[in-house]
């Protein structure tokens, strides 16, 4: 355990160097959140139909807005170079787990965005306050915590898994843009889930997709009981089983497959 939290030392120190990268990443993606809030509070106004207010809309939104950014990773091309430019050499010699090791590099993107950006959100958040339609409590804030991070090793696994492809195909770029694009629908990053028909709606949010997004964001919103919270804790740990276990088969096949020459 103490090689990975030295890899997340080191890796931590790096992206330090480049924290205004980070707040710029930020600012910039407040131009999507404005225009999607404009465009639905638009929408709420013409339709009577919508099952979401002016208030639900930007609470829903600046949810959106943090848990995207949280639960993003960042790892998906470094195992893609490594696997396809035969660099992966290197760590296969090394005492430690490979996949282990990207998510102890990953990890600190995650908590420097979150130190870097705490303030821009803190008075995003005064800013929007009286539109909003959640209460923060303290149990609901431990569960929204132990949701994002839930939400993170998915999508850390998802990519990881998508990455592994390199031992198959030269290049998996095309291939986390189209899984990309259905993930951020089906996470609910786009639109709201609920405004999909009930039959698609039921369906997409038992994916593990929804816990990157739509389920940390349905739980502000909605009025979630504590063993409802329990039961979507539990469905996300299935999850991560199951991909964890996908991730090593695949893993353990394309090492058969992998083969990398000189030095």
């Amino acid at each position: 355990m103490n090689i990975y939290y030295k890899v997340f030392k080191t890796s931590l120190a790096n992206q330090l160097e480049y924290r205004v990268n980070f707040i710029s990443g930020f600012i910039f993606s407040l131009f999507p959140f404005t225009v999607n809030v404009l465009l639905w509070l638009a929408v709420s106004y013409q339709s009577t139909d919508m099952p979401l207010e002016a208030g639900g809309i930007v609470s829903y939104y600046f949810l959106t807005l943090i848990t995207y950014n949280i639960t993003s990773t960042v790892s998906i091309f470094k195992v893609s170079d490594d696997i396809r430019l035969g660099t992966l050499n290197t760590y296969l010699i090394k005492p430690y787990n490979y996949a282990l090791y990207q998510l102890a590099s990953d990890l600190p993107h995650r908590f420097v965005f979150i130190t870097m950006n705490a303030l821009p959100i803190l008075i995003l958040y005064f800013l929007l306050s009286p539109y909003f339609v959640f209460n923060f409590f303290t149990w609901k804030i431990v569960f929204f915590t132990l949701f994002l991070f839930a939400g993170y090793l998915i999508n850390f696994l998802i990519d990881f898994l998508i990455a592994l492809y390199s031992f198959y195909f030269s290049r998996v770029s095309s291939l986390y843009t189209s899984i990309r694009v259905l993930k951020n629908i089906s996470a609910g990053i786009i639109f709201p889930l609920i405004l999909l028909p009930e039959s698609v709606f039921k369906v997409l949010k038992n994916l593990p997709f929804a816990f990157i997004s739509h389920i940390p964001v349905s739980f502000l919103l909605d009025n979630e009981s504590l063993y409802g919270a329990f039961f979507y804790l539990l469905k996300a740990a299935c999850w991560i089983a199951v991909l964890s276990v996908f991730c090593a088969i695949v893993w353990k096949k394309g090492l058969k497959k992998y083969s990398a020459y000189g030095g």
